[in-house]
């Protein structure tokens, strides 16, 4: 399997966490890792194959000019790092034809095979949402993106991406030329430009087994799934990856009040 993650030294820890979590539920599975990154160390890197441990991966490591996205858009808890993702047709081997992206600040709570290899149905990428409702249709509409069933604003922490059809869809110039053009938009910085330039062709994907978060999980917990409602035990059962996005995080927080926490927990010594 093929993986992107990109990041600058801040999340370090959580990545390792995260390949930590990789190792012990994807034992029997091989991976090549794209680390794109500006800024990290030696020390960072060997951090990174300390946290793999005995899994069958290979490290690739993915160097990018930080002043590409110099005129972008961040948020106050986000890095320029964040837009790196949007450079995958420059910088990941022409062989390589699908690939998953992975934020750092997430845990891996199964095997990642069946999600993977799921049929994308046409569609450039497949990804989860964490909004709802008129929240999630007023991202769209702001975005010039005007929703019907077909069309969900998702979070771009987790992507499953044809790399082919990404290729033949759009260039890194159009890429470049949609943030200068719309700059003053894009409030949710690189995830707006994923959601808008692909607009048409995103697969939704269950974010309750592949990209749950906090927030979701609380929204999910007032409703009945499979007539049964979702809990924690659920979530031990069935989700695959756990994503501490938003401002709260486990590993900045002793008293981290999510119910989420435990996942984190479960993985963080390496």
């Amino acid at each position: 399997m093929n993986i992107l993650v990109a990041l600058d030294s801040n999340y370090i820890h959580p990545l390792c966490v995260m390949f930590h979590s990789l190792a012990k539920t994807n034992a029997g599975n091989s991976f090549d890792i794209y680390v794109a990154y500006s800024s990290l160390t030696e020390d960072d890197f060997a951090q990174m194959e300390k946290a793999l441990g005995t899994l069958d991966a290979k490290i690739h490591r993915v160097l990018i000019d930080d002043e590409i996205f110099s005129g972008a858009p961040v948020l106050s808890r986000l890095s320029k790092a964040t837009y790196y993702r949007l450079l995958i047709s420059d910088i990941i081997p022409e062989s390589v034809d699908r690939l998953l992206y992975l934020d750092p600040d997430i845990v891996i709570n199964g095997d990642l095979t069946q999600m993977y290899n799921m049929n994308l149905n046409g569609c450039v990428l497949a990804g989860g949402t964490h909004l709802y409702g008129i929240i999630e249709m007023g991202n769209l509409a702001r975005l010039l993106v005007f929703p019907d069933k077909k069309h969900h604003y998702i979070n771009a922490g987790v992507l499953l991406i044809d790399l082919a059809k990404w290729r033949k869809t759009v260039t890194l110039s159009q890429i470049l030329k949609f943030i200068q053009k719309n700059i003053k938009f894009l409030l949710l910085a690189d995830q707006d430009v994923i959601n808008a330039m692909f607009a048409d062709k995103i697969m939704q994907i269950d974010e309750r087994i592949y990209n749950l978060d906090e927030k979701t999980y609380k929204h999910y917990k007032k409703k009945l799934f499979k007539k049964q409602e979702m809990n924690l035990d659920w979530v031990r059962r069935n989700t695959v990856i756990i994503h501490y996005n938003g401002k709260h995080k486990p590993w900045n927080e002793p008293d981290y009040k999510g119910e989420l926490g435990e996942f984190y927990e479960k993985y963080k010594n390496f």
